[in-house]
């Protein structure tokens, strides 16, 4: 299934999730460079971008984190990107990730009924190996966030030879889980509903409601763990996330280290 087959299907990816923020716009094209740079240049052309909501069937330089190179083939996955203006300041502005990691997880585990888990920051992995990977970027001011672009990669249909050589030990998707085949709609749809639900609960300040599903769906917490930043590399207890999102690490020390930003690797015992 590809989402710009005809016109017919493009009205009804359109009419998939129209939420009060969420949705109140959606985008499609063919073939972007990434879902989140044009999200960028759209967001420039409108007053109010809040909401608006780019897919694309395929991405020419789709990334992720740290630069990485996201593969991004057409008619099998899910990229898309939300724009949002949090009231928030660019500190706090982390938790918008945790809030698209809930999201994402969640709406996995309900539709394909697999055991999607949270990795931190942004990973959602099913038996330990990465369907899904977030990227959120942020213009900000001296007043606080401008804008925020939160960007959203699955794999769905995508099956093995697709993947190069180098990521195929750690990357899966939904199909090759479950043997099925998905809606990439409905999905999307289940994404965008559970997406508004939580950024609504953050403008109204209830943080805890959705570290409590992080908490859940989460399988970082309580490992030892390695985390790769700009700062170096540290070692230790994954004790827990704060209100923010960040990850609170338990040193050998004693000391508590709080990470903002970083790759996370959990170490066997």
């Amino acid at each position: 299934m590809r989402f710009i087959a005809d016109e017919k299907s493009a009205e009804k990816i359109k009419d998939v999730f129209k939420g009060e923020i969420i949705g109140r716009e959606i985008i499609f094209f063919e073939s972007v460079t990434s879902t989140n740079d044009r999200a960028f240049e759209i967001a420039r052309q409108r007053e109010n971008p809040e909401g608006i909501v780019v897919i694309a069937d395929t991405q020419t330089r789709g990334r992720g984190r740290l630069g990485r190179r996201w593969i991004s083939p057409p008619g099998v996955n899910l990229y898309f990107t939300v724009l949002l203006k949090p009231p928030f300041s660019p500190k706090e502005s982390f938790i918008l990730t945790s809030a698209s990691a809930v999201a994402a997880a969640t709406a996995i585990r309900e539709y394909t009924g697999l055991d999607a888990r949270i990795k931190w920051p942004n990973d959602i992995l099913i038996n330990n190996r990465k369907s899904c990977g977030i990227l959120t970027e942020m213009k900000s001011g001296r007043d606080g966030i401008n804008l925020m672009a939160v960007g959203i990669g699955i794999n769905v249909n995508m099956l093995p030879d697709a993947f190069t050589d180098d990521i195929k030990p750690f990357t899966t998707s939904l199909k090759i889980e479950s043997g099925l085949s998905f809606d990439r709609d409905k999905l999307l749809g289940q994404i965008l509903a559970g997406l508004e639900n939580a950024y609504k609960n953050l403008l109204t300040g209830n943080k805890r409601a959705l570290i409590n599903d992080w908490l859940r769906l989460n399988c970082t917490i309580g490992n030892k763990i390695s985390v790769r930043s700009r700062a170096g590399i540290i070692s230790g207890i994954a004790a827990g996330i704060n209100d923010n999102g960040e990850l609170l690490v338990g040193l050998s020390s004693g000391k508590i280290e709080r990470v903002r930003a970083g790759d996370v690797t959990i170490l066997k015992n």
